[in-house]
């Protein structure tokens, strides 16, 4: 009887532990995990004070678009065999919250014929990412390609087209 009683104790002690961490695991996903809703292109940011210059570029494939966390604009897209994001939003830390621990990678530059300053960062699982701003709003672009001669070079076509766009 009493080996019985033991063996209940010993149970329940490990399936409270296996619960709580269960709910610790839980919490973090919870922090992780973005609220994101699928629309159907980028008129759909409208709303939210961006328009319609988050979007593809002229060759870009496979182009899905999303509002994430309620605030910000989101385009995946294949572009010369890469995968990339280009997000967009007046929120900068809801932005950046998606790249977890990043770093400049000191690689910034400047688009000249706007004046607009780049900076070029990277995360530890190796996706690179620029980040601009454009009056209220700013904008990222990553990937994880091996390549970031396409990173750069798209994310000046994409501030070349923000005035474009903005001086129509």
């Amino acid at each position: 009887m009493m080996r019985l009683f033991i063996s209940l104790v010993i149970v329940l002690v490990l399936a409270s532990c296996t619960a709580s961490n269960k709910k610790e695991e839980d919490n973090t996903v919870a922090e992780v995990v973005a609220d994101y809703v699928q629309v159907d292109s980028p008129n759909s940011f409208i709303p939210l004070g961006i328009g319609i210059t988050v979007a593809p570029p002229e060759h870009g494939q496979n182009a899905k678009y999303f509002i994430a966390n309620k605030d910000v604009a989101e385009v995946n897209f294949d572009y010369m065999n890469n995968n990339y994001t280009y997000r967009a939003s007046k929120n900068t830390n809801n932005l950046l919250s998606f790249y977890g621990d990043y770093v400049n990678s000191g690689k910034n530059f400047t688009e000249e014929e706007n004046n607009i300053v780049v900076e070029y960062n990277t995360t530890s699982n190796n996706e690179k990412f620029t980040l601009w701003r454009v009056d209220d709003i700013y904008y990222i672009l990553s990937t994880q390609a091996e390549d970031d001669k396409d990173l750069t070079n798209l994310s000046s076509l994409y501030i070349k087209s923000i005035h474009w766009n903005k001086n129509k």
